[in-house]
């Protein structure tokens, strides 16, 4: 029993690791560079276009290190202080269009026969809209290998739409992996 779960646990910090790792450009894959921040990622939430004349919308969201250059380049932010311990750094959420609904969330994980899968634990802060013009900072403190904090938001088609937060194993860097609230 102590063999299996040691090697769920090296299975789960590979996959998040390889995750990190990858630059995934396939259909229906929501994690791509960012142009705009360096050592980040972007969540691009996009829906295929139901008929050959529709326009798919595309909603923005990052995640990245908070600096104080970054940050000066916006009036205002809103700020949820959740570690105020030695150790924490800030984090801040960016969007290029405006998404309803947007929570920072407390991942958990279940082990069901060697397949695990994330859901949201509990909301810890929401906001009722993230805006380009005000971005969202949080204390972050990255402990262990499965991921704890997220978020969610409501994307331009009312779907509610799930990110854990993970780290590169290559170079720190941050990323919003997508994943199905079970």
């Amino acid at each position: 029993m102590k063999q299996a779960k040691t090697l769920l646990l090296f299975v789960v910090t590979f996959a998040v690791l390889f995750a990190g790792c990858t630059n995934l450009s396939t259909p229906g894959s929501y994690i791509s560079e960012s142009p705009n921040h360096t050592a980040s990622e972007t969540a691009e939430i996009s829906e295929p276009p139901e008929s050959t004349t529709s326009v798919t919308e595309e909603v923005f969201v990052s995640v990245d290190y908070a600096t104080d250059e970054l940050l000066s380049k916006y009036d205002s932010f809103d700020e949820f202080v959740e570690f105020e311990d030695e150790g924490y750094q800030k984090i801040v959420f960016t969007t290029a269009i405006a998404v309803k609904d947007f929570r920072f969330i407390e991942v958990g994980y279940k082990d069901e026969n060697m397949n695990v899968t994330f859901f949201e634990n509990k909301g810890l802060y929401s906001l009722e809209e993230l805006s380009p013009e005000k971005p969202f900072v949080v204390t972050w403190m990255e402990w262990g290998s499965i991921p704890h904090r997220g978020i969610s938001f409501v994307d331009e088609t009312n779907t509610t739409r799930y990110f854990y937060i993970a780290m590169s194993g290559e170079n720190a860097s941050l990323h919003l992996v997508e994943f199905k609230n079970a």
